[in-house]
């Protein structure tokens, strides 16, 4: 097991995931696994970038996603910590004739899950996944979500849950003559429990987004202020705070030609408990060349003082693939990967650097990606991860 960490601390360590902002959008293996966040709504506002995602991206991980170019009829990928292992998971996806994952089958030692996909004209309206684990220790289980749509096509109900329960029901969908949607009801399930409502209002380049309780008490409160392209350029965020209505924070955004953010340019706000997924005060700036397939960031604090630069570089996908971090004087800062030994799993931290190597294939899709470690000591570099990509085509 390993782990890439730089010497940062504190609030400025979640700069760290900045490199990640080049990702591609890319469709989960399950297409429903995002289901709820993806509820007809507002624009979707770019990721924000915090401690709590330093904590699982800053490692440089492998993105398990879903975005190949052809008519492909299957994926089979297989992830290997070492050349020398067998495959520690294994992932196969099914592809209908329209390109639309229907089956996928991910397994490993804990067990099998396999999720069933159901379109129809166009639309997802069921996935079934069920689930086994291995040391027979939980019964298996089945996890399930329905879409229902109008004459329309809009979302009109979302239900989802596990086995005979209920967990999540969605319901009361309304759009305008437009299409624009303007609000739905949550309860728990379909047989009651107290509901709550979202209601979306548009005034010109003004989107609000409110959640209110079953009082119609409203708990949360989206502004966004979108640009020619429907941008997210102005985003403020109120909660409930002693009682009241509080702004919780407001940022800016800047975006190049790609939709990609350019700058980022945050409030001053107190970052406390709850805040690990919040913007950190101060502006952020993107540069990319493209040609290169390289970049950086510059992070500003309030008070205008440089406090951390970060050089980086990504793949033909525009998923990151290294990370280098200076000090204010250009020095680069050296990181450290954690090995864990599998029998004692005590874990040593060596000093040295990662980079994702991409293999690609004729259509332009990955078939090998690898994650190597050089030693800061000069040390021979070491392969520490190994993900195996086998795509049928039509």
């Amino acid at each position: 097991m390993h782990h890439f960490r730089t010497h940062i601390h504190g609030a400025v360590a979640a700069l760290l995931v900045l490199g990640f902002s080049v990702a591609a959008a890319q469709m989960s293996t399950l297409p429903a696994a995002g289901a709820i966040a993806d509820l007809p709504g507002p624009p979707k506002n770019p990721s924000i970038f915090s401690q709590m995602t330093v904590i699982w991206q800053g490692s440089l991980p492998f993105q398990n996603g879903v975005d190949v170019r052809g008519h492909v009829a299957s994926i089979v990928r297989e992830e290997i910590q070492s050349p020398d292992q067998n495959p520690v998971e294994t992932t196969k996806l099914v592809f209908d004739e329209d390109r639309r994952v229907i089956r996928t089958i991910h397994e490993s030692s804990l067990g099998v899950s396999t999720a069933s996909n159901v379109w129809v004209k166009g639309r997802l309206q069921n996935q079934t996944a069920h689930h086994h684990r291995a040391d027979g220790k939980m019964a298996d289980w089945d996890e399930w979500q329905h879409w229902v749509y109008d004459a329309n096509g809009h979302l009109s109900e979302f239900h989802a849950g596990r086995d005979n329960v209920e967990w999540n029901y969605y319901l009361n969908f309304k759009y305008d003559a437009d299409g624009k949607p303007l609000g739905y009801e949550y309860r728990d399930s379909k047989a009651g429990g107290p509901p709550t409502f979202t209601e979306i209002s548009y005034s010109g380049k003004t989107i609000t987004l409110s959640r209110l309780d079953s009082v119609r008490r409203k708990f949360y409160e989206q502004v966004q202020v979108v640009d020619d392209r429907n941008r997210p350029v102005d985003l403020k965020v109120s909660d409930l705070s002693g009682g009241q209505l509080k702004q919780w924070y407001r940022v800016k955004f800047k975006y190049d030609n790609k939709n990609r953010v350019v700058e980022q340019n945050t409030d001053p706000f107190k970052l406390g408990d709850g805040d690990d997924y919040s913007p950190i005060p101060g502006k952020l700036v993107v540069e990319y060349n493209d040609e290169r397939h390289s970049g950086q960031h510059e992070f500003f604090d309030p008070d205008g003082k440089l406090a951390l630069h970060t050089i980086f570089s990504f793949d033909r996908d525009g998923i990151l693939t290294s990370l280098r971090v200076l000090d204010a004087s250009g020095k680069e800062l050296i990181g450290e990967d954690m090995f864990v030994d599998p029998q004692s799993h005590r874990a040593t931290a060596r000093p040295g650097n990662v980079e994702w190597e991409v293999i690609y294939d004729d259509f332009g899709n990955w078939t090998e990606r690898r994650r190597w470690f050089t030693p800061a000591d000069g040390g021979p570099r070491v392969m520490t991860r190994l993900v195996r990509q086998t795509i049928a085509y039509r």
